[in-house]
């Protein structure tokens, strides 16, 4: 029985170390789509753009007239970014958790500096066709 568990625990290690370092070569460099909640409580859609430097990430959204821009990085099963955006009274900031889908995809929870909420948004691949 002791050896069964010490294979056991050998195994499980294994994998887990396994999918660790199969997600530490995760690139989610690329353009996608936007599709998310305001503050306000209003659908919005939009495009970023991420791309990956060093061991983090720089994204760039734009929805609307509007940038935004942040710097993120991923651990484990998450894409955690802190962003920024000009406002005529200066700099908001605000942060977002992506978790990284099977499909590509990123869903994500975010706040602003009033914390009045957390809101969705979903990042979509955009598969440009080379033919």
């Amino acid at each position: 029985m002791y050896r069964l568990s010490v294979a056991l625990v050998f195994v499980v290690t294994l994998f887990a170390s396994a999918t660790y370092a199969d997600q530490g070569e995760l690139d989610l460099s690329g353009r996608y789509r936007c599709i998310g909640t305001s503050d306000q409580g209003a659908q919005y859609t939009g495009e970023v753009l991420i791309k990956k430097v060093n061991k983090g990430y720089k994204i760039d959204w734009v929805v609307g007239k509007t940038k935004y821009s942040g710097i993120g990085f991923v651990d484990e099963d998450r894409l955690s970014v802190a962003w920024m955006v000009k406002t005529p009274n200066g700099v908001a900031i605000g942060v977002v958790s992506y978790k990284i889908k099977k499909d590509g995809s990123l869903a994500g929870k975010w706040t602003d500096p009033s914390l009045r909420g957390i809101y969705d948004e979903t990042l979509i691949p955009i598969h440009d066709n080379l033919i």
